[in-house]
């Protein structure tokens, strides 16, 4: 593997009884925050929202995928982002220059936390949906909570991300990690382990770059059980995540026909020479008359 590129793993441990994604993202905040124009405060926000569900990949099964939506009262409003089991990984900031209007992420958020809405599907069929209101406001958190409540299942969810000044390459990393009780889980246990997982030396592993993820896990398993050794556990490597759309010119000529009508599509085929239609996931423009 190539220094320093994008990667996520699947960690099961038995004792503890958890698992574990643990990723790297460089490629995939850096992608979406260019493609949206995202400033430092947005992009912060988004950045954590798509490291987060690029980590919650691992829990789908082929073919399926999540449409993750979070909602603030404050003025950047919220996000949406689609993830598939394959990797791919697309979304949106509703206010990518926030900072017109909040220079914090605090202050861009709003004072009432966040709502967060996520639905699991496959192949366009809904498996399952749920929505919670909660007081936090980042992604990784708002997401870790709706595993917990929704879902039920005790998660954890923690993001680094460190911007550099450079509008090229925006992120300089972006890492994070994923922790879930498994059954038979000492669920007092797992308190502890998440409480390990919030505090600063976890973030200091996932900001410091090590030569290979795999020493990266065993710091990260040694920190979180207290031990000299990393416990047992099983590695699986995964797609890495990445910023893909599935959009296409024939896709949104259909959605354009079918937001406007048939006879408003006609009408606006006639009026204008050229009409451009712009994916709001990825910015690709397509020209209607094709």
């Amino acid at each position: 593997m190539r220094a320093n590129s994008d990667y996520l793993m699947r960690v099961t441990l038995k004792n503890p009884a958890i698992r574990l994604a643990l990723g790297r993202f460089d490629e995939l905040t850096t992608e979406g925050i260019i493609r949206h124009d995202a400033d430092p405060v947005a992009g912060r926000l988004f950045a954590g929202g798509l490291a987060s569900a690029a980590l919650m990949t691992v829990l789908l099964d082929e073919k399926e995928s999540y449409s993750i939506r979070i909602n603030y009262k404050g003025p950047v409003s919220g996000m949406l982002i689609n993830a598939r089991a394959d990797g791919r990984v697309r979304g949106l900031v509703r206010n990518p220059h926030v900072m017109t209007a909040a220079d914090s992420v605090e202050m861009a958020c709003g004072d009432d936390g966040a709502s967060v809405a996520v639905v699991r599907s496959r192949e366009g069929k809904v498996l399952n949906s749920g929505e919670v209101k909660t007081a936090f406001i980042m992604p990784s958190a708002t997401l870790g909570y709706f595993l917990s409540v929704s879902d039920q299942v005790e998660s954890e969810i923690r993001c680094e991300v460190v911007f550099q000044p450079d509008p090229a390459a925006p992120v300089r990393s972006a890492d994070g990690v994923l922790m879930q009780a498994m059954p038979g889980c000492d669920l007092e246990e797992f308190g502890v382990l998440r409480q390990r997982l919030l505090e600063p030396p976890a973030g200091a592993i996932l900001r410091d770059r090590m030569p290979e993820p795999e020493e990266e896990l065993r710091a990260l398993l040694m920190l979180l059980c207290r031990t000299a050794q990393p416990p047992e556990h099983s590695v699986t490597m995964v797609e890495p995540a990445r910023f893909a759309c599935n959009c296409n010119e024939e896709r949104m000529r259909e959605m354009a026909r079918q937001m406007l009508g048939e006879e408003d599509f006609q009408k606006l085929l006639a009026e204008k020479p050229d009409p451009v239609i712009r994916c709001q996931f990825c910015g690709n423009e397509y020209h209607l008359k094709g």
